[in-house]
């Protein structure tokens, strides 16, 4: 019997206990406080502020790769969690910014557009902690159609956790003509 096991006052080991932590859910409460903290985020930081608010609205995301490493195109993939009538499978590319008066161009939108082309997504988010230019904003309106704008303003509401303000069905439009005289009412 060694000597340890002999004495009473031997120190009790207690088993080692790990617990995972999203930084997202710490990030979205630390911001919600300040949104304009979102520019003093590392670019990985944001990226996973971006998978936690798309995980928040019921979808399941995975990050592509690491930062500053081949992805293709693509920050993140999701879709759903919960499985429903219309699955879908969508793309979203995270540009971040330390400067807030830095919007995105046209350019971004491009590539974007293109980084999805030919893949089997149905939807593509491109989200900045910035905005957009009107350019950037008439080229997704006009040719990029699957491709969804998200800026500062509403990362701001996404912090509220409000994800179904109208500001978020704004590509939508109220009504749709699929003929002429045939007209459907959206909302």
């Amino acid at each position: 019997m060694s000597v340890a096991a002999k004495r009473s006052d031997a120190p009790v080991l207690e088993p080692l206990r790990i617990e995972l932590v999203g930084v997202g859910r710490l990030l979205a409460e630390r911001l919600a406080g300040d949104p304009s903290l979102i520019h003093t985020l590392t670019p990985a930081e944001f990226e996973e502020f971006v998978c936690d608010r798309l995980f928040t609205m019921g979808l399941e995301p995975r990050r592509v790769g690491g930062l500053n490493r081949r992805d293709g195109g693509v920050d993140v993939v999701f879709w759903p969690r919960l499985k429903g009538a219309f699955p879908f499978l969508g793309a979203a590319q995270v540009k971040h910014h330390r400067d807030s008066r830095c919007n995105e161009g046209p350019a971004t939108v491009r590539d974007f557009c293109g980084a999805l082309a030919g893949r089997p997504f149905n939807a593509g988010l491109l989200v900045t902690n910035t905005g957009f230019t009107p350019d950037a904003e008439w080229y997704a309106r006009e040719h990029a159609r699957l491709i969804r704008l998200r800026g500062f303003d509403d990362i701001r509401r996404w912090l509220l956790e409000d994800f179904d303000d109208a500001a978020e069905w704004r590509e939508l439009p109220s009504s749709i003509e699929l003929c002429p005289g045939v007209k459907v009412k959206i909302r």
